[in-house]
């Protein structure tokens, strides 16, 4: 018998309705929970696979030591394909790693990097 069901990261951010409409519009996602009026958290999915939550934070947010999200993928080269079409920011093109991964790496618009990728 499996233990666990899933797990999702909760990221702090100035406005959650805001990362969620941009990970709507433009990574392809679906809002699935908006918690309060104006949201102080949102949920996220994309095919059931992955969930992001987003909660407000008054805090000043700086990246550069935030953890990078891997998702993973089935075909690295059409979602980078899509993610070039809809305006994503894309950071690092996809690539072979040497560590058999097929990846790419894109910024959203809190400065989280995600990183989508499937081994080769």
């Amino acid at each position: 018998m499996k233990l666990f069901s899933h797990a999702s990261i909760i990221l702090p951010v100035a406005d959650p309705l805001e990362s969620a409409e941009y990970y709507r519009d433009v990574l392809g996602f679906s809002i699935s929970f908006l918690w309060e009026d104006p949201p102080t958290y949102a949920v996220i999915n994309r095919e059931d696979a992955v969930g992001i939550h987003f909660v407000k934070t008054e805090k000043k947010l700086t990246t550069e030591d935030s953890p990078k999200l891997f998702i993973f993928v089935h075909d690295a080269d059409a979602v980078y394909e899509e993610y070039q079409k809809s305006g994503a920011k894309i950071i690092e093109p996809i690539n072979d790693t040497d560590y058999k991964m097929r990846e790419f790496v894109i910024e959203d618009i809190n400065g989280y990097k995600l990183v989508l990728g499937k081994g080769n």
